[in-house]
């Protein structure tokens, strides 16, 4: 499942711009066109974070985040402003906001922003890092690289978990066929291929093989 994320625009242009910048990007949008909209989107669904510009109808960026606050919504917000004065800037982080962009803005900056402020998301309970900008999502069994979910079969992710769980340590054939397959028929060669899977998404260097015992998670 990936990141989701609520636009809130007036500008109509801009504001189809975005979802097709963003939903090509990998992440599932919904967007609004006003305040109240927005507020209205989030009766309804959960939202991983928040792309608001200031000056909209109804209930201006500005006070949506407030609301969003003082409901005890942690959901990070980047701002999409035109607002050039330092007090208007100060204003918006004040209220919660993690960042913000200027507009005109390039979508290839906006990403990058998006992916930061993401990758700084991190529940406890749900989240752990792997290392650099990689997490795994114990609750929905995925794994993230800056916020963004990367396409992993559920093998993969379950031998990730243990390789995880004991870093720096050798995990043992016999622990995965355990771990992968438990009272279901083992395919040993299979842990090769999932090993080379994993190594496609951390590097080569990510996973020693130790030969004739298994296998040792190095970062």
């Amino acid at each position: 499942m990936s990141a989701k994320i609520l636009v809130l625009e007036d500008n109509e242009l801009l504001l189809e711009t975005l979802d097709e910048f963003l939903s090509d990007s990998g992440y599932s949008v919904r967007l609004a066109k006003s305040g109240k909209d927005a507020i209205d989107l989030t009766y309804h669904e959960d939202f991983d974070l928040f792309l608001l510009d200031v000056k909209v109808p109804d209930i201006n960026g500005f006070e949506f985040l407030k609301q969003m606050r003082d409901t005890g919504s942690k959901t990070p917000a980047i701002f999409l402003t035109s607002l050039r004065d330092k007090e208007s800037l100060a204003q918006g982080f004040e209220l919660g906001g993690d960042d913000y962009i200027k507009k005109p803005f390039d979508l290839d900056e906006l990403l990058f922003r998006i992916k930061a402020v993401l990758s700084r998301k991190i529940d406890d309970e749900d989240e752990v890092k792997i290392f650099g900008n990689f997490y795994i999502n114990r609750k929905r069994k995925r794994v993230l690289d800056m916020g963004v979910e990367l396409d992993i079969n559920p093998k993969d992710y379950k031998l990730l978990e243990l390789l995880i769980e004991n870093r720096g340590k050798v995990v043992t054939t016999e622990m995965i066929v355990e771990k992968l397959w438990r009272n279901d028929l083992a395919n040993i060669g299979s842990i090769r291929v999932y090993i080379t899977n994993l190594k496609k998404i951390f590097g080569k260097d990510s996973i020693s093989n130790i030969r004739g015992v298994g296998y040792r998670f190095e970062k």
